[in-house]
């Protein structure tokens, strides 16, 4: 058994809802979103209402380059201290890597020489000459 489409009107007051929680909550609106709310398949609410997302959604929906300055602002704070720690990170693993590098040299060595049966010597520490570049 096929359940019954919603009409236009059902439709175009989903999308209205839609964008109006949207614009509420400073998100981008999808159409995704209008399809959930409807419990429509992707596919089905396509196919049957495609001229309504041309006509009545897409037009609507804000410009992604018109935010006002203290809007930019507030997405750039977290977007730049996620940048800094990503880069923290970053040197970090750099070092831990660098670590990890040096003990699998001595190990090397040390299998290379008990395979040859010779005595294993013990090796200073190599100190790397500059610290690890920096993004």
């Amino acid at each position: 058994m096929k359940r019954a489409l919603p009409d236009a009107d059902t439709v175009k007051a989903a999308i209205d809802t839609v964008l109006d929680e949207a614009s509420a909550s400073g998100r981008r609106p999808t159409v995704t979103a209008i399809e959930r709310g409807l419990g429509i398949p992707h596919a089905t609410f396509h196919r049957h209402y495609a001229d309504l997302i041309d006509t009545h959604f897409r037009p609507r929906i804000p410009a992604a380059g018109s935010q006002t300055g203290t809007d930019r602002l507030k997405t750039d704070k977290p977007k730049d201290e996620n940048l800094r720690r990503l880069r923290q990170e970053n040197t970090d693993l750099r070092r831990t890597l660098a670590l990890y590098e040096e003990a699998i040299r001595q190990l090397t060595l040390e299998n290379h020489a008990l395979r040859d049966a010779s005595t294993v010597i013990p090796l200073p520490t190599r100190s790397r000459t500059s610290a690890p570049s920096q993004p």
